[in-house]
């Protein structure tokens, strides 16, 4: 099941009305995987290389790749970054296809690398700031439905809180002809992410094997903003009696206007365990463990409904609330190896293995009774990614390549729902202690979403063809 943020479902409210009104709407599995996942990486000179930098993590951005890369580094640096992000989405919904873009730039990563002089050996500490998830997303769609409506997913509990009942779409039986052929439109944006306060540390257990720890402390924030319409486009429900009673007004029904927000503060805690061998300047060979973050989530959101009827009569309902839980992801286990055939030139490559089925719902006990359907909605995957760099003879540029797969997460998924990004990216080293990189990534998935009720009955389905587009810029100042 793929059912996004676009409505409530009604078990949420009925759990609302049975908690005073605090407790959560139903949380789905999307959330989950949102808030467990990463994204491209940090680091132009990585993210150019397809993000195989396991077995490369030679700079500051180890911290992220793998920690255990640190102890390659004999000079202090002092890097940042930033990146933009460009999100485009073609949503086919009954047959229309509508188009929507967002856009973000922000921080990629901040941080200090300071090597300890030591007699043999290597011993390397770092500490800063990765960006490690971006939110940014947006979705557009319109068509005639003539199959349902949101109408019947909204509520069914009758009360203050129940915004068709209150703004007199559905009578007070719970009867209400709008159930189908009504015109349907949305927009919606995402926005957020989720960076860690990262400390790192590296040391040579023996020559040429090195060990590394990244301790990431979470922290982040998710928006979510729906604006949606259904609308009697066809004029198929015109009743013009003048003693029609309240209770009935949906016969002369012209629109409703549903809009949600959403807004959450995320913070969490996992460690980073790497170990890297280093062959001369010829191959290198890193593995890496993350270990589960414990993520916590205070989520606040609020509904607002208005219906609007042929007489030009409407009426307003909203309401706010607020909901706290956590989710557990899972162990990421990775390895990756570099190798460079001649000088100037570095080949890389990287798998890592999550197995999605841990993902867990946790401080929240009706969420966690939800742990065994969330366990039946994913699978394990594999991701990999290749890249390379090649240093232009009598020069100080060097330019690079990359390709990597991420296949979707949720069980049953085609292989055209995982993410393809190909990257490209250049950088120049100037007087021998600034570098300069910046790197393109161009990424492609499909995937659906359910506007409301069981996906497995498609009630109001979205088609989506997603492409990303990412530039980062990077600056380190070695010393």
């Amino acid at each position: 099941m793929k059912t996004n943020h676009f409505v409530f479902s009604t078990i949420a409210f009925l759990g609302l009305a049975a908690l005073s009104f605090s407790t959560a709407r139903a949380q789905f599995a999307d959330d989950a995987l949102r808030f467990s996942s990463t994204g491209y990486g940090v680091g132009s000179r990585a993210q150019s290389m397809g993000g195989a930098y396991i077995g490369v993590a030679d700079d500051y951005s180890a911290t992220f790749w793998n920690p255990a890369g640190l102890a390659q580094m004999r000079r202090l640096e002092f890097t940042g970054g930033i990146i933009n992000t460009n999100y485009s989405n073609d949503a086919t919904f009954f047959g229309n296809t509508t188009s929507s873009t967002n856009s973000s730039t922000a921080l990629d990563n901040i941080g200090f690398v300071f090597p300890v002089p030591t007699s043999r050996g290597s011993l390397v500490f770092a500490a800063g700031y990765n960006r490690v998830n971006n939110f940014t997303t947006g979705l557009a769609f319109s068509g005639f439905n003539n199959k349902s409506s949101i109408i019947q997913s909204i509520d069914t509990t009758y009360d203050q809180y129940d915004i068709p009942f209150q703004t007199y779409l559905r009578n007070s039986n719970g009867y209400t002809v709008l159930q189908n052929n009504l015109n349907q439109q949305g927009t919606v944006s995402e926005r957020g992410s989720i960076g860690n306060w990262v400390f790192s540390g590296a040391i040579d257990v023996q020559k040429n094997l090195s060990f590394g720890l990244s301790i990431n402390i979470m922290n982040g924030t998710y928006n979510y903003v729906r604006n949606y319409i259904e609308a009697d486009s066809r004029n198929l429900y015109q009743n013009t009696d003048p003693n029609l009673p309240l209770d009935s007004l949906y016969l002369r029904f012209n629109k409703l206007y549903y809009d949600n927000t959403i807004t959450s503060e995320l913070s969490g805690i996992n460690l980073m365990v790497g170990i890297m061998y280093r062959y001369e300047d010829i191959l290198r060979i890193g593995l890496t463990m993350k270990t589960p973050t414990s993520i916590t989530i205070h989520e606040t959101y609020s509904n607002a409904g208005q219906s609007v009827f042929d007489d030009g009569v409407s009426y307003a309902q909203s309401n706010d609330s607020y909901n706290d839980y956590g989710v557990q992801s899972p162990w990421v286990f990775g390895a990756g190896a570099s190798y460079s055939p001649i000088e100037g030139l570095l080949l890389s490559g990287q798998i890592e293995y999550t197995d999605w089925t841990q993902l867990q719902w946790t401080d929240n006990s009706y969420l966690e009774s939800q742990n065994i359907s969330l366990k039946q909605e994913f699978r394990s995957t594999l991701n990999y990614a290749v890249g390379g760099e090649f240093e232009i003879p009598k020069t100080d540029f060097r330019v690079r390549a990359g390709y990597s797969f991420k296949p979707s997460a949720f069980a049953g998924d085609p292989t055209s729902f995982g993410q393809t990004t190909f990257t490209a990216g250049a950088g120049v080293l100037l007087q021998d202690n600034v570098m300069f990189d910046v790197a393109a990534m161009f990424g492609s998935f499909k995937t659906f979403h359910n506007n409301y009720g069981d996906a497995a009955l498609n009630l109001s389905r979205t088609d989506e063809n997603i492409s990303t587009t990412n530039i980062d810029f990077t600056v380190a100042y070695r010393f």
